[in-house]
């Protein structure tokens, strides 16, 4: 039993080394992997290193879009069977408000395999700008499938130098113009007008050359040329009034906006061409939608008026009130616009004049450019205009009260009645500025709101026809209209009125008509032929002492600063009259020289009666009056409050006094004073 047992181990023991014929190796790779290199870029990125063995941080160079790379790779036990590259590129631009984000790395889905050892590469951009950041790697791989474990790398940045070149050959507008003819009928005609202005950065701040009408049909057309061998248009991008860029195939090259489509106003179409690198070059064109109105004084007919003989001015006297009847049977207001004309004429049919109306107490006085107005009157400017090509949408609503009192005139009142483009822009506005007496500040006012306004909901009502405007500061004005249209244009082309009138317009001469100057208060002036006038030209006086002057004055349109003489508005004086005398002595002294002094007594205050002794530094007999006579109490510090006349050098009043050895014991003078006006009971000052 024993050897049978052990017969039977023995058999197993052999059938198991039987079934194991060699002995186990250890599982070595004796395969290399391949290597990697760029051959052809300005340097490999990822190997370049120092003397000491340090990486050195690369130089990111430039290179252009369309570039030719080359590549190579070796395997010394085996072959290299192709490559694995891959391109990655930061994103075009930062997000706002941060920086640019670093390259990120290649992901296995951004590698591509070519057998090849080099190709030509277009690497993108972006249309916002010209240049990217990428980097380019790539490793080899052996016949074996075993890949390089270090891949070459190259980062750089791309710049698309030479984008296609946009070209727009065609734009224009066609739409519809309007002129009133002298029958008083509507002339329209289709007119096409080509632009051909661009923005650039010469032209920043400066108005479009092209202007258009408001309604009308656009079109543009255009081309775009690659400025590079081998290269192509992709696609276009265009933009008017939208907030972002349309996007259009490469074979579409016209856009037509209908009639209507595009809203006034000033307008830039923009044009983008692509190209296969996602960069872009613009063109553009730009243009005024909407024609300004023109403006223009449309003042009285000064020749229908005499003039008054004393005074050269010619007024029309309204003896019956300011009611509609009373004015409408003044001969010299039928026709003007003082009438009914200011309603049944449109601002295209009035007359060009550089004239006005002032309002003063009863009077209404025909004013040129030039002349001088009373203070504390209403100055009123009637204007003209035409719009060529907006709608008259004037701003009335046809319930507004103040509307009834047009319901009376003779004729329509078309002025105030909405429609269709006649012409004629729906309304004005006016600015001027004020050159102040007596040291000529300038006080600007704002632009005024737009007139008429018949529309009780709005803030700016104003239902006028003309401009209406305050004399209530001594000075020079400076005025100009302007015009607005349906479309809610204005004629800017006088922003300054003052300084058009003191410097011109030498580019455009004509534009001088556009502005008005005139004069605000009238000076006070001598009473020099009323009796007891003292001095007059060369009196003589008997005495040193006590001299006495009687200096009457008149003011033809007197202003009360004082809130207890004020008037309550304009259109008339105040309730008391101001007037000053400042007197300064002028003669020899010692030395014969001249010497003028301001003796005490030598100021007075609305009463003309002064009281003076000669002064003692003046030796001379022959001695001269400087006389300075303002309407208003506190001229130099309240400026614009009225206005000085002087008597001084050859105006000067001469008079004699006797040499200062005479006796001061003497009468006090031989001239007897004249009567004056009495004095206000509480100030002192004197009522009109």
């Amino acid at each position: 039993m024993r050897f049978r047992a052990g017969l039977i181990l023995f058999i197993f023991a052999l059938l198991a080394a039987v079934g194991c014929r060699k002995p186990l190796s250890p599982n070595v790779d004796r395969n290399d992997p391949p290597e990697t290199w760029i051959s052809a870029a300005p340097q490999d990125t990822i190997t370049e290193k120092d003397e000491n063995g340090v990486r050195i941080v690369p130089r990111i160079g430039t290179i252009p879009v369309r570039f030719h790379l080359y590549w190579a790779g070796s395997d010394h036990d085996g072959a290299v069977a192709g490559f694995y590259y891959a391109v990655v590129e930061t994103i075009p631009l930062p997000p706002p408000g941060l920086t640019l984000p670093g390259l990120p790395g290649p992901k296995p889905q951004d590698y591509h395999f070519t057998s090849k050892t080099d190709t030509t590469f277009i690497f993108n951009v972006s249309e916002f700008r010209p240049d990217r950041e990428h980097a380019f790697f790539i490793y080899a791989v052996d016949d074996k499938g075993k890949a390089d474990a270090t891949p070459a790398r190259f980062i750089f940045n791309a710049l698309d130098r030479f984008p296609p070149d946009p070209y727009i050959f065609l734009a224009s507008a066609t739409g519809p113009i309007y002129r009133m003819l002298a029958d008083r009928s509507i002339f329209v005609k289709d007119t096409t007008i080509f632009v051909t202005d661009s923005l650039t950065l010469a032209g920043l701040g400066r108005a479009p050359r092209d202007t258009v009408p408001a309604v009308a049909a656009l079109t543009f057309q255009w081309r775009g040329e690659p400025t590079i061998v081998g290269t192509y248009v992709t696609g276009y991008k265009y933009k008017l009034d939208d907030p972002d860029f349309i996007s259009l195939p490469a074979s579409q090259t016209r856009k037509i906006f209908p009639l209507d489509a595009v809203a006034p106003g000033v307008k830039l179409f923009t044009l983008k061409v692509l190209d296969q690198a996602g960069g872009a070059k613009e063109t553009n064109r730009r243009f005024q939608m909407n024609f300004s109105p023109d403006t223009w004084f449309a003042g009285p007919d000064p020749s229908r008026v005499a003039q008054d003989p004393a005074t050269g001015e010619r007024i029309i006297h309204v003896a019956s009130g300011w009611s509609k009847n009373a004015l409408r049977a003044i001969p010299e207001l039928a026709g003007t616009l003082f009438s009914s004309d200011s309603l049944t004429h449109l601002p295209a049919e009035r007359t060009q004049r550089s004239t006005f109306y002032e309002i003063y107490k009863d009077q209404i006085y025909i004013r040129s450019e030039g002349d001088t107005v009373n203070m504390n009157s209403w100055v009123v400017f009637h204007a003209g205009g035409s719009d060529l090509d907006s709608p008259y949408n004037v701003a009335v609503q046809l319930n507004d009260p103040a509307l009834q009192d047009t319901e009376a005139v003779i004729g329509t009142a078309v002025v105030v009645r909405p429609g269709p483009p006649n012409g004629s822009p729906i309304g004005f506005q006016h600015r001027y500025s004020t050159e102040t007496t007596p040291f000529k500040s300038v006080v600007p006012q704002p632009l005024s709101g737009l007139f008429p306004v018949f529309d009780g909901a709005r803030v700016d009502q104003a239902s006028a026809i003309a401009a209406y405007i305050p004399a209530a500061t001594a000075g020079q004005v400076f005025l100009t209209l302007r015009s607005v249209d349906g479309n809610g244009a204005s004629d800017k082309r006088v922003p300054d009125a003052r300084n058009l009138i003191q410097n011109g317009n030498p580019i455009n001469p004509s534009m001088r008509s556009r502005a008005i100057t005139y004069f605000v208060d009238k000076p006070p002036r001598f009473d020099f032929n009323r009796p007891g006038f003292v001095p007059r030209p060369d009196t003589t006086f008997f005495a040193r002492t006590n001299i006495k002057f009687n200096l009457f004055a008149l003011d033809d349109d007197p202003y009360d600063l004082d809130p207890a003489y004020r008037p309550d508005g304009p259109g008339g004086p105040s309730a008391s009259v101001v007037l000053r005398w400042t007197v300064g002595i002028r003669g020899k002294n010692a030395a014969g020289n001249d010497t003028t002094i301001v003796p005490p007594g030598g100021f007075q205050m609305n009463v003309p009666a002064l009281t003076f002794n000669m002064p003692d530094a003046i030796v001379s007999e022959d001695v001269y009056a400087e006389i300075q006579l303002c309407d208003c109490a506190d001229c130099e510090i309240a400026e614009g409050s009225g206005r000085c006349v002087y008597l001084t050098g050859s105006k000067a009043i001469h008079f004699r006094v006797p040499p200062p050895t005479a006796s001061r014991s003497e009468a006090s003078s031989s001239v007897v004073r004249s009567p004056r006006p009495g004095p206000h009971p509480s100030t002192g000052r004197s009522k009109p």
